[in-house]
């Protein structure tokens, strides 16, 4: 995605493990922790992530989000190839 300064941004779901990821949704997650997991996710520090403008930042949270519901979508071909076949 490119955010309105230009910079281009991709998701890299290696740069988190799978705690990272779970703490996301923990409720009690300070907001600097889910800033730095995030940051990680998109290639950035938690400053420069928090130092977005405010439509920018949410627009990768949502990007975010719209990735993780892609690349676990086993209807799509190009994710189904460890999908099981059976019924």
């Amino acid at each position: 995605m490119k955010l309105s300064n230009g910079a281009e941004i991709t998701i890299n779901w290696n740069a988190i493990s799978t705690k990272e990821w779970r703490a996301l949704f923990d409720k009690d997650i300070d907001e600097e922790s889910n800033d730095i997991i995030v940051g990680k996710l998109v290639g950035m520090t938690a400053d420069e992530l928090t130092d977005l403008n405010p439509i920018d930042n949410r627009n990768v949270i949502a990007e975010v989000f719209k990735s993780f519901k892609e690349a676990v979508d086993t209807t799509n071909s190009k994710n189904s190839q460890g999908a099981s076949t059976s019924d």
